[in-house]
């Protein structure tokens, strides 16, 4: 499977620094506010700050912090905890081997035993939260944190500071997109993600070199889906980025209609590509530059 392929399986958890380069940073104006949307990463290392000042500027120009979900609010930590309770394990007489596909249930026995995860812990585990299981675990062991994400840094500055927070989605939408009750899916996504894991590290050189030149063609280009991509794969793109892409556009088209200024820090999967949040609102005609 292509490293661009395989980038979508890992939920778009985007490893990059900024240091002093140019980032994935854009000013988005209307007559009334300003709207900087910052292609954010989740995982990454103690190497990304500080910050370019830039950045930083953005920040302390906004009067409201946007992110795509706050995970450690009151509300979203019970939903993620219920959805894992409710959807997040097979209930008795069903396990990964029964319900996977011969295939799938191959690679996940070659991934975990070359790895040395026992799989045996995880047999009761749906599809779905073994995938994220494994991709932040691969993640970590390349280096890469959550407690070093950007958008968990700001969402502590803001807690500080005091400073409004919204979020772009609902802990529930995302639980639900993950977790659907649909056995292929669920199969597809599990054997996607082990088939990309090989290529995740050059493919976070790949994009390591993209941020620090500001290069968002650059990232584009890994984003992108390769012609000739199975239908099976495009789907799940489909549900995962592109359809989420419209639906926050939509949102940070509102905040554009205020007298306020706004600091959007979202997956950088969302803000590049033909169909990303950035060209998008290009399209609605609102003047874009990238910093």
């Amino acid at each position: 499977m292509s490293k661009k392929v395989g980038y979508i399986f890992s939920l778009f958890i985007l490893l990059a620094f900024s240091l002093d380069a140019k980032s994935i940073l854009y000013k988005v104006s209307s007559k009334t506010s300003t709207v900087y949307v910052l292609g954010s990463v989740h995982l990454a290392k103690a190497e990304l700050y500080p910050l370019a000042k830039e950045i930083e500027n953005a920040y302390s120009k906004s009067d409201t912090l946007v992110v795509e979900l706050d995970p450690s609010s009151a509300e979203s930590t019970e939903v993620i905890l219920n959805t894992m309770q409710t959807s997040g394990m097979y209930e008795e007489g069903k396990t990964l081997q029964t319900e996977l596909t011969p295939k799938t249930y191959k690679v996940l026995q070659d991934y975990t035993s070359s790895s040395g995860i026992p799989l045996d812990m995880m047999e009761q585990m749906r599809p779905w939260v073994v995938m994220l299981q494994l991709t932040v675990a691969e993640l970590m062991r390349l280096g890469y944190s959550p407690d070093m994400g950007i958008d968990k840094h700001f969402l502590d500055d803001a807690k500080l500071t005091n400073k409004r927070v919204l979020e772009l989605e609902t802990a529930q939408s995302q639980m639900d997109l993950l977790s659907k009750n649909n056995k292929e899916f669920q199969d597809k996504l599990l054997l996607y993600t082990l088939e990309s894991m090989k290529e995740l590290e050059p493919m976070i050189d790949d994009m390591f070199n993209s941020w620090i030149n500001g290069d968002a063609e650059g990232f584009n280009k890994i984003m992108a889906i390769p012609e000739g991509t199975e239908q099976g794969v495009k789907d799940i793109y489909d549900s995962l980025i592109t359809k989420r892409n419209y639906k926050m556009t939509d949102k940070v088209e509102q905040f554009l209609k205020t007298r306020n200024n706004y600091f959007v820090v979202v997956g950088a999967g969302h803000v590049v590509g033909k169909e990303g949040i950035v060209a998008l609102l290009k399209k609605r005609g609102y003047k874009v530059t990238q910093h």
